[in-house]
């Protein structure tokens, strides 16, 4: 498994879910956005940063074939939840404002709208990539200004 880009890098909740949406026929749209509900003390902004990798993640989303076996194993998915999730590929939009752009509290940096399961699995995964990267970008903004 190739660990830094593994489906599996999301929380346990996210998969059940998805069994649950397929096992009622659940396919709606669901759409998320990524924003900061308030700036860390002393920062007036944040700068958006992550989105290359971000998209990157959801171009590239698969499960591999070790991964639905490791899934099967573990006994708790549905045959066709597994072939589900085996044949799954992002089929979403994504809109974001570029990358590196100053961003306020309440301000969506990436917006996504795809079909319910495929919004359940990504949302982890990244609220993980865009916070990490941020909170680097943004760190060394704050470094160079002052």
């Amino acid at each position: 498994m190739d660990s830094a880009n593994s489906l599996l890098l999301t929380d346990l909740y996210q998969l059940n879910m998805i069994q649950a949406y397929l096992d009622h026929g659940a396919t709606r749209t669901a759409v998320f956005e990524f924003f900061v509900r308030k700036l860390p003390e002393r920062r007036g902004f944040l700068l958006a940063a992550g989105l290359e990798q971000a998209l990157e993640f959801l171009e590239n989303l698969r499960f591999s074939e070790e991964e639905i076996e490791w899934l099967h194993r573990s006994g708790r998915f549905s045959a066709d939840t597994l072939s589900h999730l085996a044949a799954m590929r992002f089929t979403g939009d994504v809109h974001a404002v570029p990358e590196g752009t100053p961003f306020f509290p309440h301000e969506p940096i990436l917006r996504v709208a795809a079909p319910l399961d495929q919004a359940q699995l990504v949302e982890t995964r990244l609220i993980n990539i865009l916070h990490f990267q941020t909170l680097i970008a943004s760190k060394a903004a704050r470094m160079v200004l002052s």
